[in-house]
């Protein structure tokens, strides 16, 4: 008679023969999958991936090395890396790679939500995002580089994107990497594919924590951590990866770069004054946010005051 238990081998091997056949059906953000995922059974439980060979985790011997090299090189592009370090959070639920990116963003620039997150405190989290799409659709499908944008808006940053069209050079993507990591006043995020890069999943969105120049690679600072550590990946590699042409849009991804809004000198002053009484007083709730927010109007303003200096 055989015996009704599986052995430890057979067990491991059916198990994989289950991720194999689940690698192409998973994604970070399946409202901008690269393709439709067919519906299966159950999937099995799995603890983190091995990244691809063209990955460099930051922790490993080599990962380190970029790091010390990056840090101490005389252009230093690693200056973004320390509030996004203070600020590297996990994404709270499968699909909130965009979300949780834009928290740790927002958070890493010192905005102010102007509104509660829990008890007396005004902090950015993923569900503080309740504009532009709902966090039901969020949880379930993820958002949309689009979406990205507007809850950036909506809370308060400048934004400048970029698709990664044919217009768009790899020398312009390299010119943006360095300028924002070598300053902690701007961050770069990226919406890119997983595939491109040998990962698991789909659409995925990471802000760029440093650039090594002799290397020509940035740092992901990915924040699906229970999926992948943060990463070193050929500033190529990253590029290739946001052409990658979204199906259900028929269109590529690209890049968002977020900055603070320009305070005036009196409340800059107030900010970073120890004793504001403003800043440590409770305030009520904010009123439910929408894509048409006083914080969203006068980001749009300041955006295009930015933009009308410019061109005189």
């Amino acid at each position: 008679m055989e015996c009704p238990y599986k052995t430890q081998k057979q067990e491991n091997e059916a198990l994989k023969t289950d991720e194999n056949r689940q690698q192409e059906q998973q994604t970070d953000n399946p409202q901008t999958a690269d393709a439709t995922p067919s519906v299966t059974k159950a999937p099995s439980s799995f603890h983190r991936r091995h990244l691809p060979q063209d990955c460099i985790a930051f922790s490993s011997p080599e990962g380190r090395k970029l790091f010390t090299e990056a840090i101490n090189s005389s252009s230093n592009y690693m200056q973004i890396y320390f509030p996004l370090a203070e600020q590297f959070i996990t994404q709270a639920e499968p699909a909130f790679c965009g979300l949780a990116t834009l928290a740790m963003c927002l958070n890493a620039l010192e905005i102010d939500p102007g509104r509660l997150w829990k008890g007396p405190w005004r902090w950015f989290s993923e569900e503080l995002f309740d504009c532009c799409t709902s966090l039901s659709v969020a949880k379930e499908k993820g958002i949309s580089m689009s979406e990205f944008i507007c809850l950036a808006r909506c809370n308060g940053v400048l934004t400048e994107d970029y698709r990664a069209t044919n217009d768009f050079t790899l020398e312009q993507f390299r010119d943006i990497v360095r300028h924002s990591c070598a300053t902690s006043s701007e961050i770069v995020v990226l919406n890119y594919s997983r595939k491109v890069l040998g990962q698991t999943g789909g659409g995925h969105f990471s802000p760029i924590g440093g650039y090594h120049a002799e290397r020509d690679m940035v740092l992901l600072m990915d924040v699906a951590r229970f999926k992948y550590p943060p990463h070193w990946v050929k500033l190529s590699r990253v590029f290739a990866a946001m052409k990658f042409v979204v199906p259900a849009m028929n269109a590529p991804r690209g890049l968002v770069i977020l900055r603070e809004a320009p305070r005036p000198a009196n409340r800059a002053a107030e900010h970073h004054h120890p004793d504001n009484k403003e800043m440590a007083a409770a305030i009520a709730p904010a009123p439910h946010s929408c894509c048409h927010s006083s914080s969203a109007v006068e980001a749009a303003r300041c955006m295009a005051d930015r933009t009308a200096k410019t061109h005189h």
